[in-house]
């Protein structure tokens, strides 16, 4: 099937190409990277037709295992950007979830039974039990719409846990991922060749990005917000491409590498920190954009660590996961954010979450009054994870924020 936009979707698709005919005219690189966006589902969808393995997966840890079976992952966060108020509806009047559910959960559960009803060839869903209980409830009522779900238990990384108890959680760990591969390929039996080649690709894109992330300090206006939201998304899953992912980032770090420094530039750019999930409402990025902000720094950056490529590939992944600064508590998340303030000597973070999610919201508050203590100003948004048109306030609020750095 081909995606069929809302009328809100299809508005949210020429922010992006705008965004790449006119926005980053200049960037060959990020031209392809929105490319590759707008084409990813459609695409994958054509993949499932023709007898590729594919799969709704919102478990970021499991991407290098699945493309190392020859299966393309589609991921959640592509729901946002093709579902609008009708999936919500959905989700409401059939499902009955209630209002206050969150944006995400009740946005993805309304497109996949949108997508069911429409002939979508991707009926397999692979999420996390212990992400949220309304995703829980989702996972259960797709079960019942036909769709073939698997849930895995993510191992979380408490602070202070070391030593025998830390192996154990890796060995549990480790038994977690054989038991997903047998769900995606019907064997436990995992192929750690290839595991091992996704993992130094892997690897190989994780640094690409520190390069850009390097030289974006340099060049702080040649990417701009929807691009580099777009390419940091992309170092999860890229877009059901590894290849062609891999040449935008090779490519951008040749375009950025040739290019003088404009102090001008560095000096007029206000660096902003971006902390929690992609919003879909485009015009937020824009209205950063127009006020001088840049994002130079995220708290889910692949700055911490490499994945081990001289031990086990499977060992790997599972100690990839537990050492990642998102495997637990807000703590490790905070850390990062501390980090990125001192690298890039932010002067203001941008702290997004979606309606409805009560653990984001905790999160949000814990670094507000924390950076507050240190003398760093920080905006406190929340939007819708479908797609539609940020409101007049919210925009207004940002561009304040930003001239208040300014």
């Amino acid at each position: 099937m081909s995606t069929v936009l809302t009328s809100e979707a299809q508005e949210q698709l020429n922010h992006i190409r705008y965004s790449r005919d006119t926005v980053h005219a200049h960037s060959p690189a990020i031209q392809k990277l929105f490319n590759l966006v707008i084409d990813y589902v459609d695409d994958a969808e054509k993949a499932g037709k023709s007898g590729t393995k594919v799969i709704w997966a919102g478990v970021p840890w499991a991407m290098p295992l699945i493309y190392s079976t020859g299966a393309i992952p589609v991921a959640f966060s592509e729901m946002g950007r093709i579902s609008g108020q009708e999936a919500i509806t959905v989700s409401e009047d059939y499902y009955q979830m209630p209002a206050e559910t969150c944006s995400m959960v009740k946005a993805t559960a309304g497109e996949w039974h949108l997508r069911k009803q429409a002939g979508t060839s991707i009926t397999r869903i692979f999420g996390s039990s212990s992400g949220c209980e309304p995703y829980n409830l989702a996972w259960e009522v797709m079960k019942k719409e036909g769709f073939d779900v698997y849930t895995s238990d993510i191992v979380y990384r408490a602070p202070g846990v070391e030593g025998e108890r830390y192996e154990e959680l890796v060995r549990y760990f480790i038994d977690e991922i054989h038991d997903f591969n047998e769900w995606l390929t019907g064997s436990r039996e995992i192929d750690k060749d290839s595991l091992h080649r996704e993992i130094v690709r892997k690897n190989h894109l994780m640094r690409r990005m520190r390069e850009i992330m390097d030289l974006r300090l340099k060049h702080p206006f040649h990417v701009k917000s929807l691009g580099i939201m777009y390419l940091m998304n992309g170092l999860t899953h890229y877009f059901g491409k590894p290849e062609e992912y891999t040449e935008v980032l090779d490519a951008l770090v040749e375009e950025l590498s040739g290019l003088e420094t404009d102090e001008a530039d560095r000096r007029r750019a206000i660096p902003l920190i971006w902390t929690g999930g992609n919003g879909q409402e485009f015009g937020i990025y824009e209205t950063i954009d127009n006020a001088g902000g840049s994002l130079l720094g995220f708290v889910s950056s692949p700055y911490a660590k490499d994945f081990g490529e001289d031990i086990d590939p499977v060992e790997s992944v599972a100690r990839f996961q537990l050492e990642s600064q998102m495997a637990g508590a807000s703590i490790y998340r905070r850390h990062v954010i501390e980090q990125q303030v001192d690298r890039i000597q932010a002067r203001g973070l941008i702290l997004y979450g979606y309606l409805g999610c009560s653990f984001g919201s905790v999160t949000r508050e814990m670094y507000r009054d924390y950076f507050h203590n240190k003398g760093i100003p920080s905006i406190n948004l929340e939007g819708t994870f479908q797609v539609g048109a940020p409101s007049g306030q919210l925009l207004t609020r940002i561009k304040a924020f930003i001239e208040m750095l300014s």
